[in-house]
């Protein structure tokens, strides 16, 4: 039994995936959490475009998309932010794919990286989301942390597909 589970796996390829990954950033933060994201997926052979959350790419095209922002006042969305959801949610009718989401913030302030958690809140109810990232201000010293969730999403992602 252990011999036949070892070769199914061995016979698993790995299926180079479509990612899209979104970000809206101003402060070069969640632009750089976004980045990091991007050159590991590519170290794994796959397909990679990074867009600016002011872009509108059919999400179709893809089997994954990770999405990114930062928080604003007491917890919200930033507006662009939001107004892309709501592009790809209600004013379309898109086959969406799964998604993964991540953003930055300070923990000084009460609502940490809340709009991580009403990014997944609005995304759950039309797809799977796989993973949640949240990081402090900028990404420098919490690479390890970065890669870890990236590891996770691509396993899990990676699993479905085969």
């Amino acid at each position: 039994m252990f011999v036949q589970l070892q070769l199914i796996l061995l016979s698993v390829r790995l299926v180079p995936l479509n990612i899209l990954i979104k970000y809206y950033s101003i402060s070069g933060n969640t632009k750089a959490v976004a980045n990091i994201i991007s050159e590991n997926i590519r170290n794994k052979g796959h397909n990679v475009l990074v867009s600016n959350i002011n872009e509108k790419e059919s999400p179709e095209a893809f089997d994954l998309i990770f999405i990114g922002s930062f928080t604003i006042n007491n917890g919200k969305l930033p507006v662009k932010t939001k107004n892309y959801l709501k592009w790809l949610i209600k004013d379309n009718n898109f086959n969406i794919p799964k998604f993964s989401v991540f953003g930055t913030g300070d923990t000084q302030w009460a609502y940490f990286c809340r709009a991580v958690d009403e990014m997944e809140y609005h995304l759950n109810k039309v797809t799977d989301v796989i993973g949640k990232l949240k990081i402090e201000q900028h990404p420098v010293n919490q690479q390890q942390k970065i890669i870890k969730y990236i590891n996770e999403v691509m396993e899990a992602i990676q699993f479905e597909k085969n």
